[in-house]
């Protein structure tokens, strides 16, 4: 778990120096707010395990630490908001986590839960909403694959959501559309980012080492048993290599890619 978030306040930090900070910091904004969205689905994902029990010590101190990082990173996003728009949709962003935040601070209730993925969901749409709004201010190719990769960052999360909710027998609608819409999302994404020409060896490494993780997972999606605990693990470690490849795009220069 300290990796975990070690991951995620790695790929949040400030990676500039003096001489480029004029041109880096808009795209460490980019991978703040792109982070938001997985954040909001690591709460859920940690609260449907605290319910079925995986993990349970671990999901705990994840969803708190989320929750503390997701508020600190709306208020650094709202003081560095560079526009009107931008503004108004991160007060959108705060009225759905005002919603959802006593739900996933209450004690897990299989009955509450398909209220959590549905509240889940719109604070996903709302902060993508953001992100979009971010990448079009910044107006740059760095942006845009800081936007694609940070959203297989989220699938990482999204898929181990619904995978979570669907094996504690939660009733939702359209989750297990919802599943697969995800895992096929991913595989989208990843074929989209490897059909791209890496920028420079690490990130070529990263999406090899991202693919080889993928193709594990999806042999635990297929298995008729759940496997919540091996699931778990491995949604984790995908989204610290994929944090780690975002945060490679957010230090790349414009003119690199």
């Amino acid at each position: 778990m300290k990796c975990f978030m070690r991951a995620v306040l790695l790929g949040c930090s400030l990676l500039v120096s003096v001489t480029s900070w004029a041109q880096m910091a808009p795209l460490e904004a980019m991978n703040m707010a792109g982070l938001q969205r997985s954040l909001g689905q690591i709460i859920a994902k940690d609260y449907l395990m605290i319910g079925s029990d995986v993990k349970v010590d671990s999901a705990m101190r994840q969803r708190d630490e989320s929750i503390a990082l997701f508020e600190d990173h709306h208020q650094q996003l709202k003081d560095y908001a560079p526009n009107d728009e931008i503004r108004a949709s991160l007060a959108r962003v705060e009225a759905a986590w005002v919603d959802y935040k006593p739900l996933i601070t209450a004690q897990p209730d299989k009955a509450q839960a398909p209220q959590v993925l549905a509240k889940a969901e719109t604070l996903v749409k709302e902060c993508q909403q953001m992100v979009d709004l971010f990448e079009k201010h910044n107006g740059d190719a760095a942006s845009h694959s800081i936007n694609r990769s940070g959203w297989n960052r989220v699938l990482t999360q999204r898929t181990a959501m619904f995978y979570m909710a669907r094996a504690w027998g939660v009733t939702a609608p359209n989750l297990d559309a919802d599943f697969k819409a995800s895992v096929e999302e991913f595989g989208t994404i990843m074929r989209e980012l490897q059909a791209a020409k890496a920028p420079n060896p690490e990130i070529a490494e990263a999406l090899r080492k991202t693919d080889a993780k993928w193709q594990f997972a999806s042999k635990a999606f297929a298995s008729k048993d759940f496997v919540p605990t091996m699931v778990a693990v491995n949604a984790d470690s995908m989204f610290r290599q994929l944090n780690e490849m975002t945060r490679l795009y957010a230090g790349l220069r414009t003119d690199s890619l």
